[in-house]
């Protein structure tokens, strides 16, 4: 039902994930994966990715979709909130949002399904946006990625039906990726995708170009939620509306004239305010190998041990990389530390 205290506790909601994810990116570092750095083909990829899931999702039964993103729900509550709780307490917090939230569809509390499918969608988005965000994404990547968005949204939800037969095709079930208050066939609420933006460029924007960046894009983004939910409560727009493909050219546009104004973004490193001589590879690489060895000729790990390395020491080991990053943690170290494999 479209009210105005539906469509204001929609934006407070949105404005939460906005502002908390802000301050969690900068103040959290998340665990860098494996993989590396984000790179132009990272982009390429999620932008087909998106084009080819929700494919995929029609043809499967509502019960499989639903158990993929409570999966992938759980992967993403754990990892946000492994930096705050430690990872052991967050795979406990994680399981315990997951299973309530079945239990509760299961029962058939709608309003309970809709308010912990709140809480799952802004801890993920969150954490999600923020490993992007340190990982290596840049304002040129979010632009390419947010306009590719908003091409597929323009053809899926404005022209097309794809985006409501797949919301007919999850409604009732828990992990909808939607962020919702009210419930229904045309429910108050916005895609996973449109939050995931609203949360990422804001940071991005923050890490490459600074706060004014950083405030204008959060500004920009909530603002046109509104401007958009005001075309619904008039009867202007009617569901359907492709969001995207409003946001999309909103964020390209503040990327060119950010680049235009400030020139080259400034890297994760720079964001983070830690010293170049901090991330000057040359003599912290030899320093980190050379403790690695003397752990290594010194004691009886086994091999494929983690250790938590800062400079030349070695302050904690353990046999996966968030072991060892814990059992730093433990010890009273409260930097970042360089996880390797001894």
């Amino acid at each position: 039902m479209f009210t105005l205290q539906n469509f204001a506790l929609l934006d407070l909601l949105i404005a939460l994930i906005v502002l908390l994810g802000l301050g969690y990116a900068h103040r959290f570092r998340l665990p860098r994966p494996p993989v590396g750095r984000f790179t132009t083909s990272d982009v390429l990829i999620m932008s087909c990715l998106v084009v080819v899931m929700p494919i995929t999702y029609l043809a499967m039964p509502a019960q499989a979709v639903s158990a993929v993103f409570g999966v992938m729900f759980l992967a993403s509550v754990q990892l946000a909130l492994a930096s705050l709780l430690g990872g052991r307490p967050a795979t406990v917090a994680a399981v315990l949002l997951v299973a309530t939230a079945a239990g509760a569809a299961i029962a058939g509390y709608g309003t309970l399904v809709l308010v912990l499918n709140a809480v799952l969608i802004m801890i993920a988005v969150i954490g999600v946006t923020s490993l992007w965000t340190q990982t290596g994404m840049t304002a040129g990547h979010v632009a390419a990625f947010a306009t590719a968005l908003a091409v597929y949204d323009l053809f899926a939800t404005g022209l097309g039906d794809m985006t409501d037969r797949f919301l007919a095709q999850v409604e009732g079930y828990p992990f909808a990726p939607l962020l919702a208050v009210t419930s229904g066939a045309i429910p108050v609420a916005a895609g996973l995708g449109d939050c995931l933006i609203l949360a990422l460029w804001p940071m991005v924007a923050t890490k490459a170009y600074g706060k004014p960046a950083g405030w204008i894009g959060a500004a920009t983004g909530i603002g046109l939620i509104i401007v958009v939910q005001i075309g619904f409560a008039t009867g202007v727009l009617h569901s359907g509306m492709a969001f995207l493909t409003v946001l999309g050219p909103a964020i390209l546009v503040q990327y060119l004239l950010w680049r235009r104004i400030r020139g080259a973004e400034r890297r994760t490193h720079q964001w983070l305010g830690v010293p170049t001589s901090a991330v000057d590879t040359s003599g912290r690489i030899d320093q980190m190998v050379s403790a690695l060895r003397t752990v290594r000729s010194a004691t009886d790990l086994p091999a494929g041990t983690w250790a938590a390395v800062d400079d030349d020491a070695v302050i904690a080991q353990g046999p996966t990389p968030g072991t060892a990053l814990r059992a730093a943690r433990r010890a009273g170290y409260q930097n970042v530390p360089f996880i390797r494999q001894i």
